[in-house]
């Protein structure tokens, strides 16, 4: 391929990239030289397209994990009853760790969201 990477397989690239190609693969993906793909991953530019779409592909997998987490959540409660005393305290220590490590997080993220507003209406910026 010339140095030229058609618009349509330059976003073909940074998909392959981000979903963790190598660039070698990649290269090979869109027929085009492992010297093109670094050529491009020099570019800002491109480097931040990979990084969107590395970002939406994250994004679409916690979103399927999210919507199987109550499903989950009620695997473990139900170990919570199994007739082997380890597997039940296995499966408590689960329930309370993850449980703890759940409210944490939620508790830091409400933290954080009211930090960023405390500075915006200091700074005079948008809440």
């Amino acid at each position: 391929m010339s140095q030229n990477v058609a618009l349509g397989k330059k976003f073909l690239l940074a998909l392959s990239l981000a979903r963790g190609k190598s660039v070698i693969d990649a290269a090979h993906e869109i027929e085009c030289s492992p010297r093109t793909v670094q050529r491009y991953l020099r570019k800002p530019s491109f480097r931040a397209l990979v990084s969107r779409f590395r970002g939406e592909l994250i994004a679409e997998a916690l979103g399927d994990m999210a919507g199987h987490m109550k499903r989950a959540s009620q695997a473990f409660v139900s170990l919570l009853d199994h007739e082997d005393a380890k597997v039940r305290m296995r499966a408590a220590r689960a329930v309370l760790t993850l449980g703890l490590r759940l409210r944490d997080s939620v508790e830091l993220g409400d933290q954080v969201d009211r930090i960023e507003q405390e500075v915006a209406r200091k700074l005079g910026g948008p809440t």
